[in-house]
C-alpha cells in the first residue's frame, strides 16, 4: 500500500476507456434489430462491428485478468481482497455472454437471419446491463484501492501490456473511440506521457478515424 507521503496513481485513464464500453454496447442492440431481414451487406456491417467490440472488451479484460487483479491481491489488505475477486467474478459472467455472442456473429453475418439477429441483440441488451455494473463497481470501488496500492509506474504498466497485445491496425480507431465521449480532459489524460506533438496530432487523426467509422456503423458521426 502508498504511505501518506506517497502521490496516488493516476487511474483516470480507465475511466476514460469505459465511455468507449458505456456507450457502444448500449448501442450495439438498437443497430442489431435496425437491420433488415436479408440486407447482407448492412448485416456484414454490423456483424463486424460487434465481433470488434467484442473483441475489444474481451482483450480489455484478459489485460486486468492478467496483470491487475494478481498485482492487487498480492498488495491489499485481506478485508479488501473481496472487492477483486467481485471484479474476477464479473468479468466471468461477461466472458460468458461474450462467447455466446461471438458465436452467434457469424452465423448473421452469413445469413442476416431475423431470429439470429434478435437473439444477438437480446444477449449485447443483457451484456450491457452487466457490463455497466461492472464498470461502475470497478470506477467506485477498485480504483480507488488501486490508486492507493500501486505506484504510477506500476499502474502505467498496465496501458503499455494492453498497447503491446492489441489487435493491430485500429490504434487510432479505438483512441478515437475512449475520445468520444471522453470529456475535454480525456485527451490529456490518455496521452499524459507522450511528447507534445503526438499530444497534439494523435487525438485530431483518433477523432478523424473514430468519424468516419461511426458514420459508417452509427449512421452519424456523433453517435
Amino acid at each position: 500500500m502508498t504511505t501518506s507521503t506517497q502521490q496516488l496513481a493516476d487511474t483516470r485513464a480507465m475511466n476514460v476507456i469505459h465511455t468507449f464500453f458505456r456507450r457502444e454496447f448500449r448501442l450495439a442492440g438498437g443497430l442489431l434489430r435496425g437491420v433488415r431481414p436479408g440486407d447482407g451487406p448492412r448485416a456484414a456491417v454490423v456483424a463486424d462491428h460487434v465481433a470488434f467490440l467484442t473483441l475489444a472488451l474481451h482483450h480489455h479484460h484478459t489485460t486486468e485478468d492478467g496483470y491487475l487483479w494478481p498485482l492487487l491481491l498480492e498488495r491489499v489488505p485481506e478485508d479488501l481482497a473481496p472487492i477483486v475477486h467481485l471484479m474476477e467474478s464479473q468479468h466471468g459472467r461477461v466472458d460468458g455472454l461474450i462467447e455466446e455472442i461471438d458465436a452467434l456473429v457469424p452465423r448473421f453475418r452469413e445469413s442476416g437471419d431475423a431470429a439470429v439477429r434478435d437473439r444477438l441483440a437480446d444477449l449485447l441488451d443483457t451484456l450491457y446491463v452487466h457490463l455497466g455494473e461492472h464498470l461502475d463497481a470497478e470506477e467506485q470501488r477498485l480504483l480507488p484501492i488501486a490508486a492507493r496500492t500501486m505506484t504510477q509506474q506500476e499502474w502505467e504498466k498496465l496501458g503499455e501490456i494492453a498497447r503491446a497485445t492489441a489487435p493491430k491496425g485500429k490504434g487510432l480507431l479505438v483512441m478515437g473511440m475512449f475520445l468520444h465521449d471522453g470529456g475535454p480532459d480525456g485527451a490529456a489524460v490518455m496521452l499524459a506521457a507522450a511528447p507534445p506533438p503526438v499530444r497534439w496530432l494523435i487525438p485530431r487523426l483518433a477523432r478523424r478515424a473514430f468519424r468516419r467509422y461511426a458514420l459508417h456503423v452509427h449512421g452519424t458521426a456523433t453517435p
